[in-house]
């Protein structure tokens, strides 16, 4: 036998031996009553699902059992006989590590296989460390970051209330899927109260996991509010994400929402609410070759009462550009003024065309000299509003012959490249440097597109400028003459005006408006205009227009301010005053004939008081002795050949500064207001000053008015300082020098209601005056040695709002 055979034999021996021992070893173990076994008490499992078994020893029929109740855990049987095995499936864990136990039992006999999964290492946690809800009884439901449902047997749940001694408010507390949710009682504490919820976890190694959120009630109602109410969007597929603000998020899973179509069905894919403040809207492409419009409309209601019913419109154009609203525009300049070039490819502003192409009517044409108008930059600006009329837009176009834009249209523009320019007090935005390939698509409207705002002049805000509003309930502050009392010889050539100048000095000329609220501001009309030498109405009604921000250096104080707000009507169509006059008049100064404005007028005097011309009263100026005469009032008259000035104003030539006081000379006016009552009391007056010379340009610009019930003891109307300017001289290169008189309304205290006596003063306020050079206009100061100059009132009329 070789040595080969040997070893196998030998081999062969041994394993028959080692075989033996074992199943020698087997007996003893069943002889000595362990007659159940398990392959292993514990089994960890990895987070993703999968199948695995147990090994199960024993010389007899075994049952096998789920100790807890987990539902992520399943068997393949419930019993067995002899050596045999468990095959159980697990699925995949998405949130801490998780445990149970499986239970073998035979008679009296038992083993037990804790099996442990891991979990994903995902935070378990609220998704907001603080959340408010309203004062209601609702049902609320806070998210939870994490798989809730596979840890949700294992959570204990705490609360900390900021006060232990009131009411336990959160009730009926419970698990969903993806929450916590709870009844809140009705908050009749008087005060907001806070909870603060634990939620606390033991995961599959017994380690304990502890979150918590905050939760304040409030005595609010349920509000919630879109931080804008149209989506606007190209054809593309797309999520819109809306930012919404309120206290109802905790309420969201509880929203209902439809949707309803303008055109077509179904284009809207998914509603969403998230996040305690967003709505996520998906639609679908938009190949039908139009734009479609949708309505989303969210509602929360709870026993029958209905708390929350918002609608948000979806519009979806069928072009490839994204919309840009001007909100989202106007927030790209966040500080209080700025200049941004814009960077907006693919994108395009959606407005509403609120002037006109071609109309000289829509923007002040600057002075490039005293003499010389730059006419071109009212017809290079248009304006554009959103379809709310809620926000609007200056736009400055490079050359006059880019701006095509029409009246009412609805139009398409690319600003990509061009410059925001946003400018403060008050707050307004404007484009400029567009060029006609900036207009990618205009679409013919009418008025109807426009939304009707109208407002009293007290409620115009700065987001109402270059918006179209119309004023109610108007009328002219003193409606002698035309929407450009100048002389005329100042102002350039046109149809209207043939004795004008090549070398015009004056453009545009406000004129006051006042409301039956006692509100006033300027319409400011542009004597380029065709219809500027029109008649002015009389009556009330509703005066229409943009709201614009003007200085007009020859009619207003500083560096030209006329007012926060001024209205520039786009045609005289605009103005309809066909009413009657709303205010009454109570007593009127005028020296100019309404039937013949060509003529000059006369003075009616007692002594050195000067008579009305309608009701009774006296007009008196604080200086004694004062010389009065008739003065230069330029108002309409019929020849458009002539530029005639007629002296149809009342004017007094003295120092309207007294440096010995070192106080402001005036006009000083009596008159009874026994029995009236009334809304308001108005004071209405056109005022100038100069004769058109050098000597006469320390006009004081800064004037007040005040009153007084005794004529000795005056108190300062408040908010009631204006300005004037001297009159023009031709040849004087001053280019702060008015060609006609100012307009104002002032609201006087009702406190001089039926008063046997009350006194109104047209008051100098400063000592600042013109002086000598091209831009002095208040450069000048008013000293002892400063002459006499004569300051001119074309009407004087106060006035009640019955």
């Amino acid at each position: 036998m070789n040595k080969i055979k040997i070893y196998k034999m030998l081999s062969l021996k041994s394993l028959a031996l080692i075989l033996l021992t074992l199943l020698v070893g087997c007996e003893r173990k069943f002889d000595l009553g362990l007659s159940l076994s398990v392959n292993s008490n514990e089994m960890h499992l990895e987070a993703t699902e999968g199948k695995t078994k147990i090994m199960v020893y024993a010389d007899g029929d075994w049952n096998v059992s789920v100790k807890e109740e987990a539902d992520w855990l399943a068997l393949d049987r419930l019993s067995g006989t002899g050596n045999s095995d468990v095959l159980f499936s697990y699925s995949q864990n998405f949130g801490v590590s998780r445990s149970a136990t499986l239970v073998i039992t035979k008679g009296k006999e038992k083993q037990e296989v804790k099996i442990i999964q891991a979990g994903l290492n995902a935070a378990f946690r609220f998704s907001k460390s603080k959340y408010t809800i309203t004062r209601n009884p609702f049902q609320i439901n806070l998210p939870i970051v994490n798989d809730l449902k596979s840890n949700v047997k294992n959570i204990k749940i705490d609360y900390l209330y900021d006060d232990e001694t009131s009411e336990k408010w959160i009730t009926e507390a419970s698990f969903t899927d993806n929450g916590f949710q709870f009844k809140a009682l009705e908050n009749n504490a008087g005060r907001n109260r806070t909870a603060r919820v634990y939620l606390t976890v033991i995961d599959g190694f017994d380690k304990e996991y502890t979150v918590f959120a905050d939760v304040d009630q409030s005595l609010q109602e349920p509000v919630l509010i879109p931080r804008k109410q149209v989506s606007m969007l190209t054809r593309s597929a797309k999520i819109d994400t809306v930012i919404i603000k309120g206290n109802v998020g905790a309420l969201f899973p509880d929203f209902e929402h439809e949707v309803s179509y303008d055109q077509g069905s179904g284009w809207i894919e998914k509603v969403e609410l998230a996040n305690d403040s967003l709505l996520m809207i998906a639609v679908r492409a938009n190949d039908s070759g139009e734009q479609r419009t949708a309505q989303v409309r969210l509602k929360y209601s709870n026993n029958g009462i209905n708390y929350i019913d918002l609608t948000h419109q979806v519009v979806q154009s069928a072009d490839d550009f994204e919309v840009l609203t001007m909100d989202d525009l106007k927030a790209m300049i966040p500080g209080e003024t700025g200049e941004l070039i814009l960077r907006t490819p693919l994108q395009v502003l959606e407005a509403f065309v609120i002037s006109d192409a071609g109309n000289t009517n829509m923007d002040v044409n600057p002075n490039r000299a005293f003499n010389a108008i730059d006419y071109d930059e009212a017809l290079k600006t248009a304006y554009v509003q959103n379809a709310q009329g809620s926000s609007g837009l200056r736009l400055k176009f490079a050359a006059k012959a880019a701006n095509t834009l029409k009246r009412y249209s609805k139009v398409s523009l690319s600003v990509d490249g061009f410059v925001l320019v946003k400018e403060s007090n008050p707050t307004r935005y404007t484009i400029k440097g567009l060029t006609s390939s900036a207009i990618i698509k205009s679409e013919t409207g009418t008025a109807s597109n426009l939304p009707a705002k109208v407002k009293y002049i007290s409620e115009l805000k700065d987001s109402d400028l270059y918006t179209y509003v119309s004023l109610k309930n108007t009328s002219i502050s003193v409606p002698y003459g035309s929407y450009v009392n100048v002389n005329m010889g100042y102002a350039g050539i046109f149809n209207w005006n043939q004795a004008g100048a090549s070398t015009p000095y004056v453009d545009a000329v406000p004129t006051s408006i006042y409301d039956d609220q006692g509100g006033s501001l300027k319409a400011v009309v542009n004597v380029a205009t065709s219809w500027s030498r029109s008649t002015l109405p009389t009556g009330s009604g509703t005066f229409s227009g943009v709201i614009v921000h003007h200085k007009l250096l020859k009619y207003g104080i500083g560096d030209g301010e006329i007012g926060r707000y001024s209205i520039r009507p786009v045609t005289q169509g605009d103005i309809k005053l066909n009413e009657a006059e709303k205010a009454k008049t109570l007593v009127e100064w005028k020296w100019m004939n309404p039937s013949n404005l060509a003529a000059g007028g006369t003075i009616q005097k007692d002594g050195d008081k000067i008579r009305p011309a309608v009701g009774q009263g006296e007009m008196t100026c604080t200086v004694p002795g004062a010389p009065s005469s008739t003065g230069a009032h330029p108002i309409y008259h019929t020849d458009l050949t002539s530029k005639a000035v007629p002296s149809s104003a009342a004017q007094y030539n003295t120092k309207w500064w007294n440096t010995t006081t070192n106080k402001g000379e005036g006009f000083v006016f009596k008159f009874s207001t026994t029995g009236i009552s009334a809304q308001h009391l108005l004071v209405n007056f056109s005022q100038g000053g100069g004769s058109g010379t050098v000597a006469t340009l320390n006009v004081p610009a800064y004037w007040e008015i005040a009153y007084s019930l005794n004529g000795v003891d005056y108190t300062v109307v408040p908010n009631s300082t204006y300005g004037i300017r001297p009159l023009a001289g031709w040849g004087l290169n001053h280019m702060y020098t008015a060609n006609g008189l100012n307009t104002f309304t002032f609201k006087l205290p009702n406190e001089l209601l039926n008063k046997a006596n009350v006194f109104v003063k047209l008051q100098a306020q400063k000592d600042i005056c013109g002086a000598d050079n091209p831009n002095g206009a208040e450069e000048g100061r008013i000293t002892a040695s400063s002459g006499a100059v004569t300051v001119r009132l074309g009407a004087v009329a106060v006035k009640y709002i019955p």
